[in-house]
């Protein structure tokens, strides 16, 4: 299964790329961007929100499951959309293959680890002490 993860995090990137995943690319970065555009707004106003509260308040607030779905929507889309920009340059950029599947590699383990934390600690923020 986890391999399965890693050929989709670093399918084409032999340095043999196709117009096929360069526009998948490019739609995809546009359509995460377009999430972001209005889940950043959405969630700095939410930090003003809660600013003032304390602690045991914010875990209740958290233990909304919309807010949750939000914030893990937001983490998703921002480390898929940092992905996204990361495989581009490292395709158009770094001639040497096997330097662009460490970089990919890495950068695809980092953000399914941060995903997973994160999904892990939503989750449990919905079950407040």
């Amino acid at each position: 299964m986890v391999s399965n993860i890693f050929c989709v995090c670093i399918n084409n990137s032999y340095g043999i790329s196709d117009m096929k995943s360069y526009t998948r690319n490019y739609v995809w970065q546009r359509i995460t961007a377009t999430i972001l555009l209005f889940l950043v707004p959405w969630f700095l106003w939410f930090l003003l929100k809660i600013k003032h509260l304390k602690y045991f308040e914010v875990q209740l607030f958290l233990a909304n499951p919309i807010y949750r779905l939000l914030i893990f929507s937001l983490i998703i889309s921002g480390f898929y959309h940092g992905y996204l920009g990361i495989k581009t340059i490292c395709l158009d950029y770094i001639p040497n293959i096997k330097i662009q599947l460490v970089i990919l590699l890495i950068t695809c383990s980092v953000f399914i680890f941060l995903s997973l934390l994160t999904a892990k600690h939503l989750i449990q923020l919905g079950y407040p002490a």
